[in-house]
């Protein structure tokens, strides 16, 4: 079987550049994309209430960009990103999607961008982060809770690569959160060419860079959000 993606994600983006800034087109900009150009084209891309997933990824740039400038960790800003975020997931709904999958905030506070940070920043970067998560799942059940037809997973990403950090090793990873100059500006999966300057291939990498995991993180996640669908096939 195959499975067509469509992906509109741009680098960088937030959920609501008016509430947190940053100059790519953001989640709303996207959606009106989609519904411009993918919607009302079944033909070129058949996609129904039935046989699509729709997969939202917000909240790294959100807090990134915001959490040194909120009072405590964020909940007031947070809570209205999100408010936007979910009028966001409702356009889609509107246009006819009715299978989602929201990721939450990988714990990147534990990441190279957070310990370079100093330990008194980190630690408020790791609370925004926690908090924007909470916020996350409280406004998730209460959308999801609203509306028929409709089937969510909430996919705890932060969870997950916690247990990757913990205990590299068993996952595969030479590092919780070293990474390889070599490697941080490789495009794509970059999957062979290892360096010789580095802990071995880009698999050998839970991050990439300073702030993205690499491929091979990325595979477990996939694998992840894959176990949970079952839920809502």
């Amino acid at each position: 079987m195959l499975t067509l993606s469509v992906t509109l994600a741009v680098s960088g983006a937030t959920s609501n550049q008016d509430i947190v800034y940053t100059s790519p087109p953001d989640f709303r900009s996207q959606v009106t994309s989609f519904i411009n150009f993918v919607a009302p084209f079944p033909d070129k891309v058949a996609w129904t209430k039935n046989n699509s997933i729709f997969t939202v990824s917000f909240g790294t740039n959100d807090v990134y960009r915001s959490y040194e400038n909120t009072v405590g960790n964020g909940t007031s800003l947070y809570s209205q990103d999100l408010d936007s975020y979910f009028a966001t997931v409702d356009r889609l709904y509107t246009a006819g999607a009715r299978r989602f999958v929201f990721n939450n905030v990988v714990p990147f506070d534990r990441a190279q961008v957070g310990k370079d940070q100093g330990a008194t920043v980190q630690a408020k970067l790791k609370g925004s982060i926690l908090d924007f998560n909470s916020q996350l799942a409280s406004k998730a059940r209460v959308y999801c809770g609203s509306k028929p037809e409709i089937a969510c997973v909430v996919f705890d990403t932060h969870t997950l690569f916690t247990a990757i950090m913990d205990n590299p090793g068993n996952f595969g990873f030479a590092t919780a959160d070293g990474v390889c100059s070599a490697y941080a500006n490789r495009g794509g999966c970059a999957v062979l060419g290892a360096d010789s300057s580095c802990l071995g291939p880009v698999s050998a990498y839970v991050w990439k860079d300073a702030l993205h995991p690499t491929w091979a993180a990325d595979t477990l996640w996939a694998k992840g959000v894959i176990a949970e669908l079952s839920a809502i096939q």
